[in-house]
């Protein structure tokens, strides 16, 4: 019971009005950041790969859930990065940088791999590397979000 209220608790506080902003992907970091400035909310970023079979089964059984739950008419900010995209994304500061940049400041080396920011891109708690179940998940996914709190403050 304590276990469910926590991860309810650490829902609603890092929830924003459900809106288009919530889209899954991103490549405008510096939007996502000023979006995360306007409602002190972290940014939850999964990086995955479409040959990442975890990376589906995390999608359909954690993140799609988290991204429907209208609880409040809210939504958590959540996006989706993919390791094999090529090219230049725009950074959290506004510069175009290379995708591979991106996913080596985050010491990306597997997926999937979730990660809690700020709206500057900084690492809010310790990378969630791999998925085996949603409740061992979801467990992690609450004490990361729990953690996220603390350093916001």
């Amino acid at each position: 019971m304590l276990k469910q209220y926590l991860i309810s608790f650490a829902l609603i506080l890092f929830t924003l009005p459900a809106s288009a902003e919530n889209s899954a992907s991103a490549v405008d970091w510096s939007d996502v950041g000023r979006i995360a400035r306007e409602h002190h909310s972290p940014i939850l970023v999964v990086f995955s790969a479409d040959s990442c079979s975890y990376c589906v089964r995390l999608k359909k059984e954690i993140i799609d859930p988290l991204t429907r739950d209208r609880t409040n008419d809210h939504t958590m900010l959540i996006r989706e990065f993919d390791i094999n995209s090529g090219g230049k994304i725009i950074d959290f500061d506004g510069d175009a940088v290379r995708s591979r940049k991106f996913k080596q400041r985050y010491g990306i080396y597997a997926t999937p791999t979730l990660l809690i920011l700020d709206a500057e891109g900084r690492l809010l708690s310790d990378p969630i590397v791999g998925y085996n179940s949603a409740p061992e998940y979801m467990e992690l996914l609450n004490a990361s979000l729990v953690s996220s709190l603390e350093a916001l403050k």
